[in-house]
């Protein structure tokens, strides 16, 4: 939520900032960007969470898919911190694009593998994080070969991993309060 927040606020502040046509990683273009700061740190706050989250969730899936699902979230929050430290437009502008294809390719992947991997996890949420990760990795996909407006696309591609995080946190904490309420 943090994410969405910060791309909100960073975006109102950058006179004649397109969504359609321009990318996230602009919002954090320092000179261009006057909220740069706040954009790059939501970076790095959404890469520290799910590296936590991976780590402490990764119990819940079989030793072979828990290997792959640490691997996603570790490239997640390398990808997302590269994001953050090396802007686009830059001298290293490969190393940030290299950094957004592993934070977008592996946040689309994350979905994926809980809802296939996670045996108690309720039937609409298996499909929906299913759902959200195969959409997530088409828009990916669409954004690599060009098809469409690059910050709509773009923007497709990492709001269904945002959209995840966001279910997935209000599915928990419906969860935790059923057993308080259970057990009261």
């Amino acid at each position: 939520m943090q994410y969405l927040l910060a791309e909100a606020w960073t975006a109102r502040n950058y006179d004649g900032y397109d969504h359609l046509r321009e990318t996230v990683s602009q919002l954090g273009v320092p000179g261009a960007s006057p909220s740069h700061a706040l954009m790059n740190t939501a970076f790095c706050v959404s890469a520290v969470s799910v590296a936590i989250a991976g780590v402490s969730s990764s119990y819940l899936l079989r030793r072979r898919r828990r290997a792959v699902y640490l691997g996603a979230t570790g490239a997640y929050s390398l990808g997302s911190v590269l994001v953050a430290a090396v802007h686009t437009g830059s001298d290293n502008a490969g190393i940030h694009v290299a950094g957004a294809l592993l934070a977008i390719g592996a946040g689309n992947v994350i979905p994926v593998l809980v809802g296939t991997g996670v045996p108690e996890c309720p039937r609409w949420y298996a499909v929906a994080s299913t759902g959200l990760g195969l959409v997530g990795l088409a828009a990916s996909a669409s954004l690599i070969a060009g098809i469409g407006p690059v910050g709509l696309v773009e923007r497709m591609a990492i709001d269904t991993f945002v959209g995840w995080e966001i279910l997935t946190a209000v599915t928990l904490a419906r969860s935790a309060v059923s057993r308080k309420d259970a057990g009261s």
